[in-house]
């Protein structure tokens, strides 16, 4: 009798861009490397117990490879043209990389035009996630609670100053300056002098690449999600750790599931979002401030691509993340688990 003939395993590239080779030509934060190094961790420890895949990574030549793989291509140059010839070798690509810099939306381009399945969002919602303006002016269109943004030119070219009034009318004594494509706590600046402010955005011409708002008091907070053809399901609602040093802000870390009194209006808002990203699929991180005194839930980033909030999901809803996001890109009739609501810590 014949043996039955054995398919092999799609093979599935995951690439997280700080620890993969894509800082290979500048200094490598330790911070960045960290939380990098968790998320990669994170995800391949779970892929691996699914055992579906042959998974294959890159490393940045001055770090070790992940233990988890046996697979993982150094890269000491050239981090895109790495990247391009992995696309060519794999079945699917699960990136991880930062807003910052246009880096995840060129590398989600790469992705779309490649033979290759990719487990992440499409090209708008990605753009939008990527753009502090387009997601502001989402935002509103949506009617969904965000933050006043006026882009840096508008504030600092406008000859009547009426953008810079227009903030002042909020009656707000601090304002940010924040990276149009930032990511995270990456490149803001606070300031409590408006004329401080203008003079910081015409050096160098920053203003070019800043987007200008009200300062927000309120709990920093996040939710993950899931979404899917314009349908969305929360997975956890989170507290972040962030710390306010002379004008600029860190993320010292996560408590996953630290703010399950809203997980009725975080599971809201995120079915809200995922009706104005259709295209948007798999994992998302919303970040948000909740003003308990004026009891209102403000969306101030969207990011398209898993977030330090990953690490601790496991444990925090007591299934399989990866799972999870895989089954609700490729069912249709996808439909969400009873979860745990543990509250896990995150130290970064």
């Amino acid at each position: 009798m014949e043996s039955p003939k054995i398919e092999p395993l799609l093979k599935l590239f995951v690439c997280e861009f700080i620890t993969g080779g894509g800082l290979c030509a500048e200094a490598l934060p330790a911070s960045l490397v960290k939380e990098g190094a968790l998320m990669r961790d994170a995800l391949l420890a779970d892929l691996i117990e699914l055992d579906s895949y042959e998974i294959v990574t890159t490393h940045d030549a001055r770090l070790v490879a992940s233990p988890l793989v046996k697979s993982s291509l150094q890269v000491d140059s050239d981090f895109e043209d790495c990247f391009k010839n992995m696309l060519t070798q794999v079945d699917l690509v699960w990136l991880i990389a930062p807003e910052s810099n246009g880096t995840l939306l060129k590398l989600s381009e790469l992705c779309y035009e490649a033979d290759v399945i990719f487990l992440g969002c499409e090209f708008d919602s990605t753009l939008i996630g990527t753009s502090k303006s387009l997601a502001y002016e989402a935002l509103k269109e949506a009617q969904i609670f965000t933050i006043p943004t006026i882009a840096g030119d508008e504030f600092i070219l406008d000859e009547t100053f009426s953008a810079a009034q227009s903030l002042q009318t909020l009656s707000c004594s601090r304002w940010v300056a924040k990276p149009k494509d930032g990511a995270g706590c990456d490149g803001i600046t606070v300031f409590d002098d408006l004329q401080k402010l203008m003079a910081w955005l015409k050096q160098d011409d920053r203003y070019l690449n800043y987007i200008i708002q009200p300062y927000q008091q309120g709990i920093a907070a996040s939710l993950s999600m899931l979404c899917r053809a314009g349908k969305g399901w929360l997975l956890s609602c989170n507290e972040q750790h962030i710390s306010f040093d002379s004008d600029t802000f860190s993320l010292n870390g996560v408590a996953v599931n630290g703010m399950q009194a809203y997980w009725q209006r975080f599971e809201t808002l995120a079915r809200k979002v995922a009706k104005m990203l259709p295209d948007a699929a798999g994992y998302m991180g919303i970040d948000v401030i909740v003003d308990v005194e004026n009891d209102k839930i403000y969306v101030v980033e969207i990011n398209p691509r898993l977030t330090t909030s990953y690490v601790g999901l496991r444990e925090a809803i007591g299934h399989n993340p990866a799972k999870l996001i895989l089954e609700s890109i490729k069912d249709a009739k996808f439909t969400m688990p009873v979860l745990q609501r543990n509250m896990v810590e995150i130290s970064l």
